[in-house]
């Protein structure tokens, strides 16, 4: 009896020491905003705003200042873990090697990218691009994709030194992963550091517990929350939009008890006023009311962005957040002036699902708990990835036609090419089971990231709408004439929708 109580004060005492040797670590609050300044609608999406360090972290201020006024190019980087990761980077890589004539002057497509909107597995290469741009070809191999991540935040979480943070409410599973990416991968930066100069605005998506709905990384979400991005590390944004239910934790955010003009904007009174049930104004403006009482609602709980928009088309590019209630004009990133100079919008759903038949369903098994899980999960993000690409579609093209109706006689129309690149666009079968057969994960292995890099890239020049896109500028890929031949055709149908 008396040598188990002293194991038993042994163990505490263990485990009081590992409490004390995280107790001193708190994670990374988001700062409240300093300097109250009414919302601004009406950006100007040709990089016209201030791009400084110390500018809005919004599409008026951190859209690229080089690029074409005529052609607006939007990427979306689904999730998928490493996977989604690696076939996001191939098609950096594609666009990198593909050329397009501009005034007379051929241009890197990678360098006309405006807009990079991710979740997810997507995140980590979207947020290492928007921070370092073509440095991502030199080491993000090395420092992300083929790395054993799976290992090394195991090791962390059961290190002696880390193990404390299982019984500190002050830090979480979560703020541990964060503070590793932030050392390891993405240097320290903050969102002061992302999107500058001719780097293309890197929207990063999370889901909020709280409210249901996308939680995208711009100044207008946090604006909510009367708080600013600027100082907020871009790891934990990253890791807020990767963090899966039950193997990880959430990304907390504080809602700041303030009274900032910022939290209360016009339209959600609007759309809440209206009453339109239907509407999906209402409907966000209904959830972004409970921000306004930090009293009931402290803190913001993220998780994955694949929770709430997997393919991050709609939720984020085409939220009313991101456009102060008004997505038909796209007002977060146009004004009247700037939408008028559009002639081309290329859009590239880049979605690294993958669809295959889990194992216990072969066998006849009945699933446990955490397969039915798995199965519930995968259900719901195959039916939003279908509806979202599809809806995204539509509302690409309905904001085409009402810039167009705005159209002087004799002004080019605008055009919307739209192209969802997926594994399900690969014709041979065996090739297709191969490649549905890749993980969801933190590891892939060496070899099966390179075949995903270079499929994504095969699968862009296959698409109908991204050949019309090409022709239209007298698009080439790199060591290919003009007009030649572009990329090895996957299937005879294209992409849809169209």
């Amino acid at each position: 009896m008396k040598r188990a109580r002293t194991r038993v004060v042994r163990t505490g005492a263990v485990l009081a020491a590992l409490v004390l040797l995280t107790g001193c670590a708190e994670r990374k609050w988001n700062a409240a905003v300093e300097t109250p300044t009414p919302a601004r609608p009406g950006g100007d999406a040709t990089g016209g705003g201030a791009s400084g360090a110390g500018a809005p972290y919004d599409f008026e201020n951190r859209l690229p200042r080089g690029n074409s006024r005529e052609l607006f190019v939007v990427l979306a980087f689904s999730g998928g873990g490493v996977r989604a990761s690696a076939f996001s980077y191939g098609i950096l890589e594609a666009l990198r090697d593909t050329r397009i004539t501009i005034d007379g002057k051929e241009r890197r497509l990678l360098d006309e990218v405006d807009l990079i909107a991710s979740v997810s597995g997507g995140s980590y290469t979207a947020a290492y691009y928007g921070l370092f741009g073509d440095r991502i070809f030199r080491d993000f191999e090395r420092k992300f994709l083929k790395r054993d991540l799976q290992k090394v935040l195991l090791r962390m979480y059961l290190s002696p030194a880390h193990v404390g943070s299982w019984f500190n409410r002050r830090l979480n599973r979560g703020d541990l992963v964060a503070r590793w990416f932030g050392n390891n991968i993405y240097e320290n930066k903050t969102f002061r550091d992302m999107s500058r100069g001719n780097l293309p605005f890197v929207m990063i998506n999370a889901s909020d517990l709280n409210t249901g709905l996308t939680f995208s990384f711009i100044q207008q979400q946090f604006d909510f929350l009367c708080s600013s991005i600027l100082d907020y590390p871009v790891a934990n944004a990253v890791t807020a939009s990767s963090a899966l239910p039950i193997a990880m934790a959430p990304i907390t955010l504080r809602n700041h008890p303030r009274k900032c003009p910022e939290r209360r904007q016009d339209w959600v009174r609007r759309a809440l006023a209206q009453r339109n049930f239907k509407s999906r104004e209402y409907q966000v403006a209904r959830a972004l009311v409970r921000y306004q009482n930090p009293a009931t609602l402290p803190v913001i709980r993220l998780m994955d962005g694949g929770i709430t928009d997997n393919l991050a088309v709609r939720g984020s590019v085409l939220s009313p957040i991101a456009h102060y209630g008004n997505v038909a004009a796209m007002e977060g990133a146009f004004n009247k002036m700037s939408a008028g100079k559009l002639k081309r919008v290329l859009v590239i759903v880049v979605n690294a699902q993958v669809y295959h038949p889990q194992r216990w369903s072969v066998r006849g098994h009945n699933p446990n708990i955490l397969q039915q899980l798995q199965a519930s999960f995968d259900a719901a993000i195959d039916i939003l990835n279908t509806e979202a690409a599809t809806l995204a579609s539509l509302e690409y093209r309905r904001w085409a036609r009402r810039l167009n109706k705005m159209k002087k006689p004799g002004q080019t129309k605008m055009k919307v090419f739209f192209s969802l690149v997926t594994f399900d666009q690969i014709r041979n079968p065996a090739e297709r089971r191969r490649f549905n057969a890749v993980k969801t994960g933190a590891a892939l292995p060496p070899d099966q990231v390179d075949a995903v890099r270079a499929l994504a890239g095969r699968l862009l020049y296959a698409q109908p709408k991204f050949q019309a896109f090409l022709k239209a500028f007298r698009g080439r890929r790199v060591g290919q004439p003009i007009g030649g031949a572009v990329g090895q055709p996957v299937g005879k149908k294209g992409n849809k929708p169209r």
